[in-house]
């Protein structure tokens, strides 16, 4: 089952589940002896899923490519190129860091907060996605919430993260006996970084998380009900410029549209200054985040 949240000619973002891989593994393992296993990817699934390009669409590719990854255990919002140019394009941004991600995570104890959070003026300005109106001058310091920022670099390379606490619940078998729902927008894209930074940094990892096991690399002990249930990390949110009619050609054809048609049900948008069109997909979190949460409440 592959949930596909947003579609056109030119590229889809899908709802990834958690425990499939974006692409199938080098080598075909993890088929359980039957090799079926192995075929169980985004990538492999895409093109039952998504509908074709129309015809005359320019440079389409014969297997829909995502243009991103996200781990295995994670779940949520994966873009997928239907054409080259589109592809090219997406590349392009995630490179540059113009698409704005957004994931939610439920943290095992009480992370280590930031002794001077930002503003959420300040947190915009970092070029993440709090939500935060570009009014120019006279917008308060104060208006939204506050977030902490990490800036850790991962292998030698920078790697930021802006976050906020969303919800504490009270858990007997959690660290701290503390359960923290929190939202995570990364700006740059490193190897693990979310679960890096929240529990090397934050000193305490998300639950499920069997690789990074707390503060400092040292082991703290987790209950098997929580590393049972898998990793507690989805991808609910994204905003990036349309891979296609922000190009000319793209851009007559967008405004032609019949409204219904263009605006997509509201994810297909102008940006503020009327230059970009702009795509927003947001998705609900899974199931299992509000049993867990409302199990311990």
């Amino acid at each position: 089952d592959l949930p596909v949240v947003y579609e056109d000619d030119h590229f889809a973002i899908v709802n990834k589940p958690a425990g499939i891989n974006v692409n199938r593994p080098k080598g075909g393992g993890g088929g359980g002896g039957s090799g079926s296993g192995s075929r169980l990817s985004v990538r492999s699934a895409a093109p039952y899923v998504l509908r074709p390009p129309r015809f005359g669409t320019l440079a389409i590719i014969r297997r829909p490519c995502p243009v991103h990854r996200l781990d295995k255990p994670t779940s949520g919002l994966l873009l997928i190129a239907k054409t080259k140019p589109a592809m090219v394009d997406l590349s392009r941004q995630f490179r540059e860091r113009t698409v704005k991600k957004t994931y939610t995570a439920i943290i095992n104890g009480w992370p280590r907060e930031s002794s001077d959070p930002l503003s959420s003026r300040e947190a915009h300005q970092l070029g993440v996605d709090v939500g935060y109106p570009d009014q120019g001058e006279g917008s308060g310091d104060d208006d939204g919430p506050s977030w902490h920022l990490i800036d850790c670099d991962l292998r030698g390379k920078s790697a930021v993260t802006v976050w906020r606490t969303l919800r504490r619940v009270r858990s007997e078998r959690a660290q701290d006996r503390t359960l923290t729902l929190v939202e995570l927008k990364p700006k740059s894209g490193r190897y693990h970084q979310l679960r890096r930074h929240m529990a090397l940094v934050c000193g305490r990892p998300i639950v499920g998380d069997r690789a990074y096991s707390g503060e400092s690399g040292a082991s703290i002990p987790l209950r098997h009900q929580f590393l049972d249930q898998g990793l507690f990390l989805c991808s609910n949110k994204v905003v990036l410029e349309h891979p296609y009619f922000n190009t000319r050609e793209g851009r007559r054809e967008w405004n032609a549209m019949e409204d219904g048609e263009r605006y997509q049900g509201g994810m297909v948008e102008l940006s503020q200054d009327g230059e970009k069109v702009m795509v927003q997909a947001e998705i609900d979190l899974p199931q299992a985040f509000c049993s867990l949460l409302d199990s311990d409440s």
